[in-house]
């Protein structure tokens, strides 16, 4: 067996604890594409057996939230869970929803990006004090569900690796919740760890091509076929069978990534 999970993440675990667990109820190895900190839920997707071999091809892509924020009031986390470091002015209806397009936010202290090999939150945790580096995020869509200072609650479409206590932080305040409904193509609505997609589920953002028989054999051997387009594209049979991932340009696809 081998595919993608779409698991819904409940608040406590780590992504890696998930995929842990569903290491051992598939019993084969597994991998996450895209972390969720521990007090995050939502959309985690997880790949088993052959097809950690995709992940990099579904790292990239933009991510949907949604949050309720407490403004007026920064913490050290960006969340509930820190100390309160600042009261601020609440900003008004129309400063919320300006809060789009590209910015340049700091990562916060309770995420699970690494410091010198450690996950910041565990350092957090800990009180080790660490300066944390900032990442440029683009903010292509929010949407204010509810305005009722101080709360407010937003629907937030966001590049890849984009935090979403950063963006809580510039309103001046901090995630009461954080729930990623939507990554690239994949619903949280579609969840189901008990199901296994197919490995050809897991690129349908990509551009496909169907393979001959002839095709798939050189495919198979690392030969180029002819092909239009750039970028990489998903090779399969007739059979809907994922032979590769491969990378066209100049009129060629080169396979990059040979599944099977």
């Amino acid at each position: 067996m081998s595919g993608l999970v779409l698991v819904d993440k409940p608040a406590g675990p780590s992504s890696f604890a998930v995929v842990r667990r569903l290491r051992t109820d598939y019993g084969m190895k597994a991998g996450h594409a895209g972390t969720l900190d521990p007090l995050a839920t939502g959309l985690l997707l997880v790949l088993l057996g052959r097809s950690t071999r995709l992940a990099r091809y579904l790292v990239g892509l933009d991510k949907r939230y949604r949050t309720e924020i407490r403004l007026g009031l920064r913490t050290s986390t960006g969340d509930g869970e820190g100390d309160v470091v600042e009261e601020t002015e609440i900003p008004s209806r129309a400063e919320v929803e300006a809060l789009t397009g590209e910015l340049e936010l700091p990562i916060p202290a309770a995420s699970a990006v690494k410091i010198e090999g450690e996950r910041a939150y565990r350092l957090h945790r800990r009180g080790v004090a660490v300066e944390m580096p900032t990442r440029r995020s683009v903010v292509q869509d929010l949407r204010l569900r509810r305005y009722a200072p101080p709360l407010v609650e937003v629907d937030l479409h966001v590049s890849s690796g984009t935090y979403v206590r950063s963006i809580a932080d510039a309103l001046g305040g901090h995630c009461r919740t954080l729930r990623r409904t939507a990554v690239g193509p994949f619903q949280i609505e579609d969840a189901d760890e008990g199901q296994v997609l197919p490995p050809l589920a897991a690129l349908v953002h990509l551009a496909e091509r169907e393979l001959t028989a002839d095709e798939a054999v050189r495919v198979r051997f690392g030969r180029t076929i002819p092909g239009p387009g750039k970028g990489p594209v998903a090779l399969w049979t007739g059979e809907g069978e994922l032979v590769a991932v491969g990378r066209a340009r100049g009129g060629l696809v080169q396979p990059e990534t040979v599944f099977g």
